[in-house]
C-alpha cells in the first residue's frame, strides 16, 4: 500500500518555507482564530520539524504577526471583489461617497464572513489600519495593498470632489476605523443573532451617519 509522503525542509527554497508556514497559520487561524495558531500544529500541517520555524520566525508572536499581515491583505483582496461589483453613479461626488461607503461595508462583510481570519488580524493590528504594531514585516515581499490603503484612496476621492477638506483626513481615517471595525465587533461578539436582513440594515445606519458626518456643509 503506497504511503503518502510529507515534504521536508528541504524540499523548499529559500523563503518558500517561510511562505508555506504563513499561509499553513492563516488556514488554522481561518478556522478557529489567532489561539489555533500553535507551531506544532504550522508544522505538522507543513509537514517539516517544529524546529524549522525558527528559520523563519524567532518566535510564535512573529509568526502570529506575518499571520496577521497575511489576513489584512486577504481583507483588502475580498473588498477589492467587492468594489468592483459596484456600479456607482455618474455624479463625482455622489461616486466618492458611494465607493467609501461600499469600503466600509466591504470591511464589515470580510468580518463577518471570515471571522477566524478578522480576529486574527485584529490580534495583531487591534485598530485594524496597516500595520501599527510590528510594521511591515523585513522579511515579506507581499506588495498587495491593506485595508487602510483603500479606507485612504476614498477619503481621497471626497476631497478631490470637495466633500471632504483635505485637513480632517486624519479625523476621518479615525472615524470611519471606528464606524466600521465598531460594526464589526457589535455584529459578531454583541449582537451574532441577527439575520442577514437585520445586519445589513445596521451596516447601511452605520455608514449613512459616518457619510453625513464626514460631508456636513458646516
Amino acid at each position: 500500500m503506497a504511503t503518502r509522503s510529507t515534504p521536508t525542509r528541504s524540499s523548499y527554497h529559500h523563503g518558500d518555507l517561510r511562505v508555506a508556514l504563513v499561509e499553513a497559520g492563516a488556514e488554522l487561524a481561518r478556522k478557529d482564530g489567532p489561539d489555533a495558531i500553535v507551531l506544532r500544529e504550522v508544522t505538522r500541517t507543513v509537514g517539516v520539524a517544529p524546529n524549522a520555524v525558527y528559520a523563519h520566525f524567532k518566535t510564535l508572536a512573529e509568526l502570529k504577526a506575518a499571520v496577521a499581515q497575511h489576513a489584512l491583505r486577504e481583507m483588502a483582496a475580498a473588498m477589492l471583489v467587492h468594489l468592483a461589483q459596484v456600479d456607482e453613479p455618474a455624479d463625482p461626488r455622489e461616486a466618492a461617497k458611494a465607493h467609501l461607503r461600499e469600503v466600509g461595508r466591504a470591511y464589515v462583510h470580510f468580518a463577518l464572513a471570515q471571522p477566524g481570519l478578522f480576529r486574527t488580524a485584529m490580534d495583531d493590528n487591534p485598530a485594524g489600519v496597516g500595520t501599527p504594531g510590528h510594521g511591515k514585516d523585513k522579511l515579506d515581499a507581499d506588495e498587495r495593498p491593506k485595508p487602510d490603503a483603500l479606507l485612504i484612496a476614498a477619503l481621497q476621492r471626497l476631497t478631490r470632489t470637495g466633500e471632504l477638506p483635505a485637513e480632517q483626513t486624519d479625523a476621518a481615517v479615525m472615524a470611519s476605523w471606528a464606524t466600521v471595525h465598531g460594526l464589526a465587533t457589535i455584529l459578531l461578539n454583541l449582537q451574532p443573532g441577527r439575520s442577514p436582513a437585520e445586519r445589513e440594515a445596521a451596516i447601511d445606519a452605520g455608514l449613512h451617519y459616518l457619510l453625513q458626518g464626514l460631508t456636513a456643509r458646516v
